[in-house]
């Protein structure tokens, strides 16, 4: 098995393990399922920095938890059935629609 936990996927477009390294995914929905909650993590990622930059502690610690959740589920796809890989990737495909929505509300 690979160690997702001890780097961040620096964008949605780098290479990732083909089906959790061997295990019986189909690996399109688990790549699939990986790459939207990379992309998510990502979002928080950006976002957290931007936080550390203008010094909003408060804003930095909700992104870290809400990153930290998003980096358990995607360790989580690891082991998941077919049925949860659908679930994570559909929940965060919503999230991310709905961070992307936000960025482009005025005031945001």
């Amino acid at each position: 098995m690979h160690d997702s936990g001890s780097r961040e996927p620096s964008s949605s477009n780098e290479p990732l393990p083909a089906g959790g390294a061997g295990r019986p995914h189909d690996d399109t929905s688990y790549e699939a399922a990986r790459e939207i909650v990379g992309a998510v993590l990502a979002w928080y990622s950006r976002r957290m920095l931007l936080a550390r930059r203008t010094g909003d502690q408060q804003r930095l610690e909700e992104l870290t938890a809400e990153r930290q959740q998003g980096v358990d589920d995607q360790h989580r796809l690891e082991e998941a059935g077919p049925e949860e890989i659908t679930r994570i990737a559909s929940a965060y495909a919503a999230r991310l629609r709905k961070l992307e929505a936000a960025e482009t509300q005025p005031g945001a």
